[in-house]
């Protein structure tokens, strides 16, 4: 835990209040993944959220052979949401017909790996993404979908985004005016987990 005091005495005193908070998080954190608590962390731009990923990628070390985790940045997120929830669909017919060996080969190991990652952020003990911030429908679907499996099985999920809840929000709506996966979102999100701005 050394490194974890250090970065919390180095850190700008807007973050140390939150970095304290995380370590009395990760202090009791068999009884917090009993309950499948996590975070929803705001207002988190890029140095923050390293310096916040970096914190919780320390203190999740210290647990790492009894707890599983995933962290991922949003771009490696978005991508796999774009890669399940778009270029598998669309390549599905031409890769079942059969017609093309190397289109058919790809196409399996594409959906083997897409699935090995959704897998990962299913049943992952605890679950990071950082830099939320979606730009597609797609992004807001398949989050929606991850976060939904986990807040029926009880894991943690520990969420940064560098927006505002307000801006947040509103960046939903632009990919999805119906509000449904930001509703859904902060709505689980808020019953299971610590709110951070």
């Amino acid at each position: 835990m050394g490194d974890a005091t250090t970065l919390i005495d180095q850190a700008p005193v807007q973050d140390r209040d939150l970095l304290q908070r995380l370590s009395l998080y990760f202090d009791g954190f068999d009884a917090r993944l009993r309950q499948g608590q996590g975070w929803f962390i705001f207002n988190a731009a890029p140095g923050r959220s390293s310096r916040i990923s970096e914190f919780i990628r320390m203190r999740l070390q210290e647990v790492q052979s009894s707890v599983s985790s995933t962290m991922v940045p949003w771009r490696d997120f978005a991508l796999s949401a774009y890669v399940q929830e778009v270029g598998l669909r669309e390549l599905a017919p031409a890769a079942e017909a059969g017609n093309d060996p190397l289109l058919k080969h790809e196409y399996d190991l594409a959906n083997r790996v897409t699935k090995e990652t959704w897998d990962r952020l299913l049943f992952s003990d605890v679950l990071v993404v950082s830099g939320l911030k979606p730009e597609h429908a797609y992004e807001a679907m398949f989050l929606d979908r991850a976060i939904d499996s986990r807040y029926r099985q009880r894991l943690a999920t520990i969420l940064l985004t560098p927006e505002m809840p307000d801006a947040l929000a509103a960046e939903f709506a632009s990919v999805d005016p119906s509000r449904t996966y930001w509703d859904r979102l902060f709505q689980r999100m808020y019953e299971t987990s610590l709110v951070a701005l």
